[in-house]
């Protein structure tokens, strides 16, 4: 009885070294990068009436926001991804195989089998797959800008809250201090005998409501502070805290609206997301059409037998024969593909809506601001000569206290209305990406 040994036939070892090292994965491409980027002096000087947290520290904040970082997990995530499709769904197969051969009355041989094999991609799917890759890092990098976009976005509206409960606290405290004024001149009548006690307990009631209003208002600051501290960890609040008591005054929008519109149309991240996606639909439609045409398995046998006594070195080919179910994936790639281009077209005429519309706002509420603000002025007048006047018995108290009510509502209007154009020309600059703007890897 003899045996043979078993031996790589030195054919399929040159076959394995050469092929082998085209299996492995490719480098990991950096991931989004946030790089400053500088204003322009007319926007620096634009940015400096809006009574903003400063520039600089704040993108460190935003950029450590966790849906900023979620947001660019995902760019890393379309990275991996467009790696995967780059090297392909398939791998290189090894078999091996071993049997013993017995002749009835005769010798037992020992053979071996050996194979190596693996599909390849034809009919320009490799290409099409690395189309694909390349779309989907895109469309992470607009998300990414969208996320870092939406959190400035959410920034500002918690910043001008602060500020118009800050604002709110401080007209209450003036107010109360007015109140204040008016029970003292309300006793001095009262002891000089030309009002009555009820003079007085008026007063009093008028300012005791004015400290309880002043005391909900610096709360409801303390809340919102607490919240932007929270929602912003490290957002820098010192300096605004020590503004100017009168506020910043209203600040309109320069320049001609509609090449506000434009910018904000032409550079916007949702819409460049949307259209990466309609990208990525057209091409998976792409490639369910060229997976009609299935992928051979290409491979390489080497096997002796009988002891070695014969050497065999072959190779074969696959073709999977086709059906129902990839035509079928097909038509719904083409349902999704359609979807997309409907998303897109509803994307641009929403964004188109939203910069008719905050370009509008910024422009409507300067005008309403600066009008408050005269009305609030002549308001103040009043309120004071009212004590003043009341002071010399001219008129009484209840018409006094009327027009201090006026005056507080004067004020708190055209507080409001100075916050809502600050906020509005602020919004249409970080919908411009002329403020806190994202900068993305490979732009």
């Amino acid at each position: 009885m003899r045996s043979g040994r078993l031996a790589w036939p030195r054919q399929l070892v040159a076959v394995v070294l050469t092929l082998g090292p085209l299996a492995l994965a490719a480098a990991q491409t950096p991931a989004v990068a946030v790089a400053p980027v500088e204003l322009s002096p007319a926007d620096a000087a634009l940015v400096a009436q809006l009574s903003l947290p400063p520039v600089p520290p704040t993108r460190a904040v935003i950029a450590a926001l966790p849906q900023v970082q979620a947001a660019r997990a995902g760019v890393a995530l379309a990275q991996a991804r467009g790696q995967r499709l780059q090297a392909g769904p398939y791998e290189w197969n090894l078999k091996l195989g071993a049997q013993q051969r017995r002749e009835t009355g005769g010798p037992q041989y020992s053979e071996g089998e050996f194979a190596l094999e693996r599909s390849i991609r034809w009919g320009n799917k490799a290409q099409t797959d690395r189309d694909l890759g390349d779309a989907g890092v895109a469309a992470g990098q607009s998300g990414y800008a969208d996320a870092w976009h939406e959190a400035v976005r959410s920034l500002l509206q918690a910043w001008y809250d602060w500020q118009r409960g800050r604002s709110a606290a401080r007209v209450q405290t003036q107010q109360a201090a007015l109140a204040q004024e008016q029970l003292d001149v309300a006793m001095r009548r009262v002891r000089a005998g030309d009002s009555p006690r009820m003079d007085q307990l008026m007063a009093q009631a008028e300012l005791d409501r004015a400290v309880a209003q002043q005391q909900q208002a610096s709360g409801r600051e303390q809340v919102l502070l607490q919240e932007l501290k929270k929602l912003f960890p490290g957002l820098v609040t010192e300096g605004a805290a020590a503004a100017d008591e009168a506020g910043p005054e209203a600040v309109g929008l320069p320049g001609d609206p509609q090449d506000w519109v434009r910018r904000i149309v032409e550079d916007n991240h949702e819409v460049e997301l949307v259209e990466a996606e309609v990208r990525m639909a057209r091409l998976h439609s792409r490639r369910a059409e060229l997976d009609t045409r299935p992928d051979p398995l290409l491979g390489v046998r080497a096997a002796h037998e009988r002891g070695g006594q014969e050497n065999i070195l072959g190779v074969y080919v696959t073709i999977p024969l086709t059906g129902a179910y990839r035509d079928a994936e097909q038509r719904a790639t083409l349902a999704l593909l359609d979807a997309a281009e409907q998303r897109l077209i509803l994307t641009r005429q929403r964004v188109e809506a939203g910069a008719q519309r905050v370009v509008l706002q910024a422009g409507h509420y300067a005008a309403v601001a600066q009008r408050l603000v005269a009305v609030r002025q002549s308001m103040d007048d009043v309120a004071r000569l009212s004590i003043k006047a009341y002071g010399l018995g001219e008129v009484t108290l209840t018409e006094a206290l009327q027009a201090r009510r006026a005056a507080l509502e004067a004020a708190l209007a055209a507080d409001a209305a100075r916050w809502d154009a600050l906020q509005a020309v602020s919004r249409v600059l970080v919908d411009a990406h002329r403020l806190w703007a994202a900068e993305e890897h490979g732009h």
